[in-house]
């Protein structure tokens, strides 16, 4: 996990590997935070109802529970819970070392559960949401009939020095006689991921809808083979984009995604209809580090709300916290003393300065949306 939790001997139950073994970002989520959050408070807060997981089935595929969130991703088999940690059909959960399965326990899927309402807590707070950040047409109406260059021509999208930018094409047209479909490959980092079928419709502008996404590290190419279209005297200008870079694109070669390709800034026939919009769950886990304390502090936070509230009337809070509500009230709501909203205030006020100092100045808290629609 990219936070973990560390033992403080509190209760008599073993949590899963994936909850105990270092984190990837180095940070116990439960390290150097008030004196009353133990783990058997947090278990005792939390809630315990009765959950029923599915028995395990050689025809179901699983997908990744920490990335789905799903149910469906957990499995009972031979009388023991088992989370999916990997893309699978078929395989057996009791294996040994099993990069499919992973065997655990309600604790440890309620602290867990707790975790990542933590981290969702953290997007929201620095308003990282997901979040659009451009929508462009792109697309060249020309009347002069050429034959592309090469074998292949298209559009390259970068996002602007980030992997935490995603796109949607929305829709695409090509201008090209005829009613013939063909094929469009979506290639990234020299590897084909989809191919798709785009029809003309007699050379006229036609956008119709698609269903690509791109999101991940290096440049996508949207590419056809060669062929005749419908140009304009149009060029782009590739950094006027929000989050990120477009360039038109030939290649030679056998196949679109081992071919040498060259850019350049003249239409192809091809339009795109592209969104842009910042996925910053991406950029949050790849800088969890340094928003360490940030994120201890809304754990922290979220915690004693829990505490106070006791939301999900899962303990006498009087005689396992020994505190009144007055003294609960006052480590939620008082700015003057070294308390938990105060250390929350002060690490989110850190946390958004260090977000003004990011490369990607798509991450600052925008006032409003501004969606541009045009040619090249």
């Amino acid at each position: 996990m990219v936070l973990g939790i560390s033992e403080d001997y509190t209760v008599d139950i073993e949590f899963d590997s994936e909850l105990t073994k270092i984190p990837s970002s180095g940070l116990y989520i439960n390290s150097g935070v008030h004196p009353s959050i133990t783990n058997e408070n947090l278990l005792e807060f939390l809630p315990m109802t009765e959950i029923t997981f599915s028995n395990w089935s050689d025809l179901i595929e699983y997908n990744i529970f920490a990335t789905t969130r799903n149910k469906k991703d957990i499995v009972l088999y031979n009388s023991k819970i088992y989370q999916s940690i990997g893309v699978s059909t078929n395989q057996l959960p009791n294996v040994a070392d099993s990069l499919y399965w992973l065997e655990t326990n309600m604790e440890s899927l309620r602290l867990k559960n707790f975790i990542e309402k933590v981290k969702d807590r953290v997007y929201t707070d620095l308003s990282l949401d997901k979040r659009l950040i451009n929508n462009q047409f792109l697309y060249d109406n020309g009347k002069n009939l050429t034959t592309l260059q090469n074998n292949y021509a298209g559009w390259v999208i970068e996002p602007k020095g980030s992997d935490y930018v995603s796109f949607r094409i929305n829709q695409i047209s090509i201008q090209k006689d005829g009613t013939t479909p063909i094929n469009l490959y979506v290639i990234n980092q020299n590897t084909l991921i989809k191919t798709i079928t785009i029809t003309p419709n007699n050379g006229e502008l036609n956008f119709v809808d698609t269903d690509i996404v791109l999101s991940g590290k290096g440049v996508f190419k949207l590419v056809i083979d060669s062929t005749d279209v419908y140009l304009g005297k149009a060029n782009i200008d590739p950094k006027r984009f929000d989050g990120f870079v477009a360039y038109t694109t030939n290649g030679i070669g056998d196949t679109p995604q081992s071919s040498k390709y060259t850019y350049n800034t003249y239409g192809n026939g091809i339009g795109l209809n592209i969104t842009a919009y910042l996925d910053s769950k991406v950029y949050v886990n790849n800088n969890l580090s340094n928003f360490g304390s940030f994120v201890r502090a809304t754990f922290e936070y979220m915690a004693f709300q829990m505490f106070f509230h006791n939301s999900n009337s899962r303990s006498n809070r009087t005689q396992r916290l020994q505190m009144s509500d007055n003294i609960l009230m006052a480590e939620l709501k008082e700015f003057k003393a070294d308390t938990v909203v105060r250390r929350y205030i002060n690490e989110k006020t850190k946390a958004i300065k260090m977000l003004e100092k990011t490369f990607d100045t798509q991450l600052k808290s925008q006032g409003g949306l501004t969606t541009e629609i045009g040619s090249l």
